[in-house]
């Protein structure tokens, strides 16, 4: 539970630099990790649609050829068979074991959620290391016709992500996007805040306005590293490609934007801190809901475990 609540409020944190960079290609490890913290209404369905999704997104971005499609289908089935045999058992058992967490009378501790946070990413970085096991052999022929599609499909995100964030940073419309986009997350599991709860959040979410300006930066640089990685693996062998985009995936865990990266411990650590504070504050209506939802989710993962584990290979 705490590294639910935790890793949610860090991704509306760290979504604000890593733009479509690395949802391009970390969606494939990331989505069926955090299916259920993005609000699915059934991890089930989503998990069973999960390479028809990616497969659609990724050809978005690129408008794929036949025999890439193809290629980038059977990559997906294999990357499914590698996930529900090492990963679904764990991920069961953290739900679990978060939903017993929560009955516990010890306070949560920055310390605490400052920790789950880096095993969570550690977790994210075996995804993404095999996401690039799976992508390697259709980096390298990407087209430079596909290459600009996909700078332009950025181009046009960026433009959304501005209007909506950065056009104008310190109007009131723009700092109830974030207040929203913050609150979101935490309601989507423990359910309606409570004043004070919803005050250390948006407070937070106000004190941090000065660096709005430096996610979008962040975000276009990632892009732009992401863009050269894509140009220079063209043609190249399979294994240098892999290697250079788990290079890059691993990189994401790091700040480009010189402001953030001076100041990513700092603002790591504020956020562990207000999310113990709001953790400590759940009032008894508020555990049941969180409780109830992460049993859920310990269910449908051990379901999906279970049937993989029946049906065999494909």
């Amino acid at each position: 539970m705490l590294s639910c609540l935790n890793h949610l409020s860090r991704h509306w944190f760290a979504s604000h630099g890593t733009g479509a960079a690395p949802r391009f290609f970390k969606a494939l490890g990331a989505l069926v990790l955090v299916c259920a913290l993005s609000g699915c209404s059934s991890i089930q369905i989503a998990y069973n649609y999960a390479p028809n999704y990616l497969s659609y997104r990724l050809n978005g971005y690129l408008s794929l050829d036949d025999a890439q499609r193809l290629a980038l289908d059977q990559e997906f089935v294999r990357f499914m068979q590698w996930h529900s045999e090492v990963a679904l058992p764990n991920y069961s058992y953290a739900f679990e074991t978060w939903r017993m967490r929560v009955d516990d009378a010890a306070p949560f501790t920055a310390s605490e959620v400052f920790e789950i946070q880096e095993r969570v990413e550690q977790a994210l970085e075996v995804l993404g290391q095999r996401a690039a096991q799976q992508l390697a052999s259709l980096m390298v022929t990407l087209t430079p016709k596909q290459q600009k599609r996909l700078r332009e499909q950025f181009e046009s995100e960026n433009k959304e992500y501005f209007d909506e964030y950065l056009k104008n940073p310190n109007s009131d419309a723009t700092r109830k996007n974030y207040h929203k986009r913050a609150l979101k997350r935490f309601e989507d599991w423990v359910g309606t805040l409570t004043a004070p709860q919803r005050t250390l959040i948006t407070g937070l979410s106000d004190r941090r306005s000065k660096v709005f300006a430096s996610w979008g930066d962040e975000r276009v640089l990632r892009q732009k590293a992401l863009l050269m990685v894509l140009e220079q693996q063209q043609g190249v062998d399979v294994a240098q490609a892999e290697n250079a985009l788990n290079t890059y995936l691993t990189s994401l865990k790091h700040y480009r934007e010189p402001s953030l990266a001076r100041q990513q411990m700092q603002l790591r650590r504020e956020w562990a801190e207000m999310t113990a504070e709001v953790l400590n504050s759940l009032t008894v209506e508020q555990k049941a809901f969180l409780k109830k939802k992460l049993g859920g989710y310990a269910q449908d993962f051990a379901s999906l475990s279970m049937k993989r584990v029946a049906q065999g290979p494909n």
